[in-house]
């Protein structure tokens, strides 16, 4: 069974879509994309902080699936808070990013650059810089995501973007939205090619159309189609199909067998509210009352 680690963030995620209101879900890139590594066939690690507000059940209830969670550090001060809304017609946002506590706890609770020994690394959403930091210490192939947050300009002191280092990758895996941040005004499947001739596959993450995949130096885009769902939270998805895809590659998959797996695994992962349909079951979020 091959190992996958995941370097990234853990979050409190606050939920909305057409149906469902969460305040406080576990959530994060990290968490989300360990799951789906899960799903797909892997053993998975998180390397990651966690802040002082982090419940330890939630954690607990990661280790009790078979999530080693080892390499989870605690932090000081509170956890990350994402606010995620979802339209009815697949629209998302995401308000945190315009906040600067947000980018302060990012800053704080960046992941460790050290982790285990494992077959894959998957580099979820993080700073272009970091993510540097930490391929530059891996001993094994990295899969790479990006999030609105980093493809675009944050602060002034938060380099975008990061496509220098896909020729150091083995996978990079934007969303279309995010792609037209990194490479605004071309179109969808041109957009594919123009970063798989940097020097790694790409797979870019089309929401409810699934996925599209190029070679890295080819100019042929396959679309793969996800299965039939019932959509109830699309939260994390994204992060479960990155998780699989890197679990399959470090299995020997083709790149074609690897993206039919991930986007079976993106679309089991809507049908829950939060992690809860990746196999992830995590007590409620404490109230004020019960943490004295």
């Amino acid at each position: 069974m091959p190992k996958v680690v995941l370097y990234g963030y853990l979050s409190i995620d606050g939920i909305v879509a057409p149906g469902v209101r969460s305040d406080a879900v576990a959530g994060g890139a990290a968490l989300y994309g360990a799951l789906g590594a899960r799903m797909a066939g892997a053993e998975a690690a998180i390397v990651a902080c966690r802040g002082e507000d982090y419940p330890a059940a939630w954690i607990a209830a990661l280790a009790g699936i078979g999530i080693d969670v080892a390499w989870i550090r605690p932090a000081a001060g509170p956890t990350r808070r994402a606010r995620i809304r979802h339209a009815s017609d697949g629209d998302r946002s995401s308000s945190h990013y315009g906040e600067a506590l947000w980018w302060e706890r990012t800053a704080a609770l960046r992941p460790p650059v050290v982790g285990p020994a494992a077959d894959i690394a998957v580099l979820c959403p993080m700073p272009p810089v970091h993510a540097a930091a930490i391929l530059a210490g891996l001993d094994c192939p990295a899969v790479a995501d990006t999030s609105e947050a980093f493809a675009a300009a944050g602060p002034a002191d938060w380099p975008a973007g990061g496509l220098e280092l896909l020729p150091r990758l083995r996978l990079f895996a934007p969303s279309r939205e995010e792609t037209a941040l990194l490479l605004p005004d071309v179109a969808d499947d041109a957009a594919v090619v123009a970063l798989a001739s940097r020097g790694c596959d790409i797979v870019q993450k089309r929401g409810s159309a699934g996925l599209a995949y190029c070679r890295a130096g080819d100019t042929r885009v396959v679309a793969v189609a996800p299965p039939r769902a019932t959509v109830l939270d699309p939260t994390g998805a994204g992060d479960a199909t990155v998780g699989a895809l890197a679990a399959r590659i470090a299995a020997g998959d083709t790149l074609d067998a690897a993206c039919r797996v991930a986007v079976r695994v993106g679309a089991a992962a809507v049908a829950g509210i939060g992690p809860s349909a990746l196999g992830l079951a995590t007590p409620p979020f404490p109230s004020p009352a019960t943490t004295h």
